[in-house]
């Protein structure tokens, strides 16, 4: 619309000039009325005065130049100049002529008075689309920093590029604002709060907010409620922007004509050009008078022509009303950019009330406070993983990795696929029966504060821990009735799994960490543990298991809640995990189990809260059920681990009671 506005005004202007050049401008060529006049001929020293024929030059000097003073009716001396008699009368002639008027001072040209009749069917629409322009540019540049600082916080996952950016769109912003908006608004403004010099400023605002809700900080109420109280000042200072625009741009008319300077801007006091932008918009109309000094070769071209001059009537400017239709399009231009912030501002303030996003069906994004939905988000680590450049876009980059990273990745696919394909090549078999085995009941005897969850075996020794706190008790053998007490030192949160091997104990943390704690318990009764340099499990699981398959290789089981398999990973060389496979867990909807790992994670062991003991063969895919046959209906099972000699540990408890130690019968 601006630019067909100033399309409209710039054929406008070049129709005038055309019109101006070809009617009203013409070239001083004398008249042949006026040649014969200035012809000298024969005769023409007889019109001279007969003291000017017999005047002896230098001895008697002819008389000043003068003229006839209209008050008195004689002839004054009007300067200096000595001029004979004829000069007199010629001016007399060519001058006054017999009543044509001449110039003065304060008559106005007629090809001004043209161009001004000409510049009211355009002005209005050269001055809105320049304003209209300016309009554009401050949204324009508002939204380009606002979308840029998006960018980098969601897809590069950078901070510091989007406070350089913004400052940048922000310098630009402020400029031209100061450049166009040069004087006050006008009379009787109802917006009297200077807001073009806040909005430019309010990208930082929103890079502010941004910066903390991306950050690590936690999501407390009070960072929640600064980032809202922010995001609520940015859309009252666009809202109140918009209004002072309408206010800014609305048209006024004058009383009395604005003084001239020389470059500057004038147009007359007809024109209700909006005074904010009055120098800005570079309108210079004709002016209705003449500079000191000036004159108007047309003017006195007709004074020459005597009677003839005089009856000629003077051209004026076109009498036309002012075409409005710009600052009507511009006007409703700002009234739907306010209702539009109004609609905003609203639909804000529902969703804060009634929750966010809660009136569409939810299709199971993460939510990150308060930023919504983030399903386009990258996983994030710099941790020198193969995913260290997701801050900046570059795990979604597949084309991007090094051919010596695809074939790493196909060699260790391959290795994974292996036993799933010996698996599903090998002939089906039938459901094996259920193996009845009876349980023995060791004979140690627990502390009365010592509740232990997990057990895991070496060399025919073995460990029980405590869900809580790292505490654990070690029994050399099945016959022996005492204990060691001891506790694991570098541990945080709760114990998840345990397995003991000849390197060590590994154990998984609620902290979705892994750690390694080297040898046996010192003497002093401390197991000391370091946290190992791996990328952490995946949450949400109800159940998980880790071995170690070599002395650098390791492999964990999860199962996910909701769901009846367990998912198989492996370390890899880099720190990260790798899928291989997954394995079917045959126990009842709704009943609870623990896993563990055996034969160097080859046997994976899964302990029911029924009492069932499942272990699985990852290579052949075999079961064995063992149910303990001395239990009571009121018994309450808990973790076990594999033996030497195909033996299975087991804890169970009844009624409240510290739980018991059970073995398998070899």
């Amino acid at each position: 619309t601006f630019t067909w506005m100033a399309m409209h005004a710039g054929a406008r202007a070049t129709a005038g000039a055309a019109y101006m050049r070809t009617r009203s401008v013409r070239l001083p060529i004398p008249t042949p009325q006026m040649l014969d006049k200035a012809r000298r001929t024969g005769n023409t020293f007889e019109k001279q005065r007969i003291q000017d024929m017999f005047r002896i030059p230098f001895v008697f000097p002819a008389g000043q130049e003068s003229a006839v003073d209209e008050a008195s009716g004689r002839r004054e001396p009007i300067s200096d100049r000595r001029m004979p008699k004829w000069y007199d009368d010629e001016v007399e002639e060519l001058r006054k002529g017999d009543g044509g008027p001449a110039p003065s001072p304060t008559s106005v040209p007629e090809h001004f008075e043209l161009y001004r009749g000409l510049q009211q069917e355009w002005w209005c629409y050269d001055v809105y689309s320049r304003i209209g322009i300016l309009v554009w540019f401050s949204y324009w540049l508002t939204s380009a920093s606002l979308w840029s600082m998006c960018h980098i916080f969601t897809e590069l996952r950078v901070l510091w590029p989007a406070w350089t950016v913004t400052a940048c769109f922000v310098t630009a912003h402020w400029g031209i604002l100061r450049l166009d908006i040069t004087s006050k608004p006008r009379e009787g403004s109802f917006m009297c709060l200077p807001i073009e010099k806040m909005v430019p400023f309010m990208p930082v605002l929103a890079v502010f907010g941004m910066s903390i809700d991306y950050s690590v900080l936690d999501p407390t109420p009070f960072l929640q409620g600064l980032i809202y109280t922010v995001s609520w000042i940015c859309y009252a200072i666009q809202f109140a922007w918009a209004i002072r625009l309408y206010d800014l741009a609305a048209p006024q008319f004058r009383d009395k004509e604005s003084p001239e300077h020389a470059g500057d801007a004038w147009s007359p006091m007809e024109w209700p050009v909006p005074p904010a932008f009055s120098q800005a918009v570079y309108l210079v109309s004709a002016p209705k008078y003449l500079e000191p000094g000036q004159t108007c070769l047309t003017q006195e071209m007709k004074a020459a022509k005597g009677q003839k001059g005089q009856n000629i009537p003077q051209r004026k400017a076109n009498e036309c009303s002012h075409s409005m239709l710009p600052w009507k399009l511009f006007r409703g231009a700002i009234i739907t950019s306010i209702s539009m912030w109004v609609l905003i501002m609203f639909g804000r303030g529902f969703e804060q009330i009634n929750g966010e996003r809660f009136l569409l069906k939810q299709e199971g994004r993460v939510e990150r406070w308060p930023s919504h939905m983030q399903p386009w988000m990258a996983p994030w680590t710099r941790k020198g993983t193969r995913q260290e450049n997701c801050h900046a876009g570059g795990c979604d980059r597949r084309l991007s990795a090094g051919q010596n990273q695809v074939a790493s990745l196909a060699q260790r696919l391959m290795a994974a696929l292996v036993p799933l394909v010996d698996v599903l090549d090998a002939p089906s078999k039938k459901s094996i029966a259920p193996q009845f085995a009876e349980m023995q009941k060791v004979g140690v005897q627990w502390p009365s504060d010592f509740r232990p969850a997990f057990l895991t075996s070496h060399d025919g020794m073995l460990a029980a821990f405590e869900r809580e706190g790292g505490r654990g008790a070690l029994v050399q053998s099945v016959s022996a009735k005492d204990f060691t007490a001891f506790k694991l030192e570098g541990i945080d949160g709760q114990i998840l799994a345990t397995t003991w091997d000849k390197f060590g104990l590994l154990v998984v943390t609620s902290a979705a960490g892994l750690a390694e704690c080297a040898g046996a318990p010192g003497a002093d009764g401390k197991w000391a543990c370091r946290q190992l340099a791996l990328e952490a499990l995946p949450s949400g699981s109800k159940a998980v298991a880790v071995a170690r398959q070599s002395s650098n290789l390791l492999r964990v089981a999860i199962a996910f809640k909701g769901e009846d398999t367990v998912l198989l990973m492996d370390a890899t060389e880099d720190g990260t995990w790798l899928p291989t496979g997954e394995v079917h867990v045959p126990v009842a909807d709704g009943v609870r189990f623990e896993l563990s790992w055996a034969n160097a994670a080859q046997d994976l062991i899964i302990s029911a809260a029924d009492g069932s003991i499942i272990k699985r063969t990852i290579s052949a895919s075999g079961a064995l059920k063992v149910v303990s046959v001395d239990h009571g209906i009121n018994m309450a099972f808990h973790g076990a681990c594999g033996m030497a000699g195909d033996r299975v540990a087991h804890l169970a408890s009844e009624s409240g009671a510290a739980p018991l130690l059970f073995v398998t019968s070899a």
